[in-house]
């Protein structure tokens, strides 16, 4: 598994360039929430291993680090016919945290993973702390932009022709979950200058119970560009977002109102089997027809191929039978 990150690194946790989940705080990374570290991930039985990907003293575009890891990602997927997975968590995760979450995802999926892992557990009470972390968030979209730019251009510019035709008969795809408050990073970055429709690489965009306004949320999700389709997923029993709710406005992961986008595709799983109030829908919940639709856009598929869903037009909705 990738690791890019804006957190702070522990440099005493690493010897050697190696160390464990205690590699990176709680805090963004001391030269500015943009500043990303790449580290290799694996899990051997005594735990997390980190190896931080060395950074050269000077950076030029032939040696930047992100460029040897994008094309061993690439082999991976070529070699196992994997598809790829950017996954941005949520609100209150620390660091350790943030890896179980992809590591869930890259075997429950057979997926190969991109974690882009932000400070959003910053400590405090609740409310403040919730409050801090949108402010992360806010200023953590940069990060997420060089990230996108570099993953981009790397297959734009430094992809050969062999290996980009290798990829391809492969069928490999490159698809973004975003998981609630996860959702509202993507927001600040779509809507601000920076973004240039670097989004275009992911064959599907999921907003995974997303933690950001219902009303008025086309204004952005309209304009995230996508090589094919945009996904929202909905419970109205959301334990999570019904807490965020209490200090916010209905959110688009918890309300079937103002399912208005021309562009994304709405998937209601409230009432479904093993569903309840439960949050992380694609990790917590046993039901198939929850994974399957996962599976698929998670693999650059159509989830409206998953069994046990049927459309509602009066809320513009694909509802869980």
């Amino acid at each position: 598994m990738l690791l890019a990150t804006n957190r702070c690194l522990n440099p005493g946790n690493f010897k050697n360039g190696v160390g464990d989940e205690g590699g990176f705080g709680e805090e963004v990374n001391a030269k500015g929430p943009t500043e990303l570290r790449f580290a290799r991930v694996t899990r051997p039985q005594a735990g997390w291993r980190l190896a931080l990907v060395p950074e050269p003293a000077i950076l030029d575009p032939e040696n930047l680090p992100s460029k040897g890891e994008f094309a061993r990602l690439a082999k991976r997927c070529i070699a196992a016919n994997k598809h790829c997975v950017f996954y941005i968590h949520g609100y209150n995760k620390p660091f350790a945290e943030t890896l179980e979450q992809a590591w869930l995802i890259q075997e429950r999926y057979g997926v190969e993973v991109v974690l882009f892992s932000w400070p959003s557990n910053t400590g405090g009470p609740p409310p403040v702390e919730y409050r801090q972390a949108r402010r992360v968030a806010q200023a953590s979209f940069g990060a997420l932009d060089s990230l996108l730019e570099k993953f981009g251009r790397y297959f734009k510019d430094w992809m050969t022709p062999l290996d980009e035709s290798a990829l391809l008969a492969c069928g490999s795809t490159t698809n973004l979950l975003a998981h609630s408050l996860g959702s509202y990073l993507l927001e600040h970055y779509v809507l601000s200058s920076a973004y240039q429709a670097e989004t275009r690489l992911f064959t599907n965009v999921v907003l995974s119970q997303a933690d950001v306004n219902s009303v008025n949320h086309i204004k952005w999700v309209d304009q995230v560009v996508v090589a094919q389709r945009t996904y929202a997923t909905i419970n109205e029993k959301d334990k999570v977002l019904s807490w965020s709710e209490s200090i916010n406005p209905p959110r688009l992961g918890k309300t079937l109102a103002n399912l208005e986008s021309k562009r994304a595709l709405y998937f209601d799983f409230t009432g479904g089997k093993g569903v309840g109030n439960k949050h992380q829908l694609w990790g917590e919940v046993k039901n198939d027809a929850v994974k399957e639709f996962f599976q698929l856009v998670l693999s650059g598929e159509r989830g409206e191929k998953a069994p046990g869903f049927r459309f509602d037009p009066q809320v513009n909705a694909y509802r869980i039978r």
